[in-house]
Order: C-alpha cells, then sequence, then structure tokens
C-alpha cells in the first residue's frame, strides 16, 4: 500500500507539471505549427473547386506608373477541380474596386486545373503538357492596389451538366495580396533567441558551459 501510494503521488506531481507547462505556453503558437507553403498568393474552397496562391502580380514593367493608374495588373491563380464527374465554369471574377478582364476561358473538367498569370515564383513543369492557361487584368482599381495590401476579388463559378445546361454553384471571395516581386518573394526564417542581459543591462555572451 504504502509502494501504491508512493507511485500515485509521483504521478500527481507529474500530471501537475505537465499542466504547468501547458498553461505557460498558452496562446503560443508554435514555428511550425499550420505552416503554409511559401507563395505569395492566398487559397480559398468552394466544394470540390480549390483555389491556390490567387495573386496580383507585380508589374515587370514601368511599375510606379502602373500603381499610380490603378491598372492595369495581370492577375494569377490555379484553379483546380477536385471532382471525379463534375465539370465547372468559372463565371467571372469581380474586384472590390476595378474592373476584372477574362480571357481563354476554359472549362474544369474532373481532376484537372486551370491556371492564370506567370508569379514571380513559379516554377515551371515541362513534363505538364495537358495544363489550360487563361489571362486576367484587372484595371480602373485607383489607389486601392498596392504592396502589403490585398485586394478583395470574388470568383462565381457554375456546373456544367453532360447536355450542356448549367447550374450555379456560387462564389468565393479572397483577399488577394501583390505579388511581392522577384527580388522579394516570400522567405520563412527562424528567429533567432537573442542572448539574455547581465544585471549592469549589457548582452550576456553566449558561451556554453565547460
Amino acid at each position: 500500500m504504502r509502494r501504491f501510494a508512493e507511485a500515485t503521488a509521483i504521478a500527481a506531481v507529474g500530471i501537475a507539471i505537465a499542466f504547468g507547462t501547458t498553461g505557460c505556453g498558452a496562446g503560443q503558437i508554435s514555428q511550425t505549427a499550420n505552416q503554409l507553403p511559401a507563395v505569395n498568393g492566398n487559397n480559398a474552397n468552394l466544394g470540390s473547386i480549390e483555389l491556390r496562391d490567387v495573386q496580383i502580380i507585380y508589374p515587370t514593367q514601368n511599375a510606379a506608373s502602373v500603381f499610380d493608374n490603378g491598372g492595369p495588373f495581370q492577375l494569377s491563380w490555379v484553379i483546380a477541380n477536385q471532382s471525379e464527374i463534375d465539370t465547372y465554369r468559372l463565371t467571372g471574377v469581380t474586384a472590390e474596386k476595378g474592373t476584372v478582364t477574362l480571357k481563354d476561358r476554359y472549362d474544369l473538367e474532373p481532376g484537372k486545373a486551370l491556371r492564370a498569370g506567370e508569379p514571380a515564383a513559379l516554377i515551371k513543369d515541362s513534363s505538364i503538357t495537358d495544363e489550360k492557361r487563361m489571362s486576367a487584368t484587372l484595371d480602373g482599381t485607383g489607389k486601392s492596389v498596392a504592396v502589403g495590401l490585398t485586394t478583395k476579388l470574388t470568383f462565381s463559378f457554375e456546373k456544367v451538366g453532360p447536355n450542356g445546361a448549367t447550374s450555379p454553384v456560387g462564389s468565393v471571395t479572397v483577399d488577394t495580396p501583390v505579388d511581392s516581386g522577384t527580388l522579394l518573394t516570400r522567405q520563412d526564417k527562424v528567429r533567432e533567441a537573442e542572448a539574455p542581459a547581465d544585471e549592469h543591462g549589457e548582452e550576456a555572451p553566449n558561451v556554453l558551459p565547460n
């Protein structure tokens, strides 16, 4: 009985320490928790339709003039259809300010993807030969588009039946950032711990004990 009581007491202390440690970390998110791929765009889902890396491409020429004039900006995204049987169609994209123009539209067949634009961080795969591409531009935005700000783009879709009949699926809004360009692509770095200060307020050297 004495050994059982001692074991119970030790277990209780261990649980208390564990809960105390957890409590100290409450509200903090670890460095690797829920990390996203190092891409510049945002994502959204609408049923089986997945929008990935949606962004406004940083102008490669006369950037200052394009921003001052509110466009035209090239848009970029990848839209994937995860359904095995249904075909969808992008019917339009609207912006909170300005006009989006779509060209070279294609139906989203089951298991296929549709890309628009070429962002700075795009890695081209020459082995992909059946990827469909379209173009999209955003114009007339005034001063609402800038690096560090997001623009709400709303994507609307319909389902295409086997006989060509269509039915609306709905829409999804994406807070769309501006691609930072080829020299400023997003990088995730781990912040190094700072050395503690001594009693005089000076930073103590990082010396390992012998």
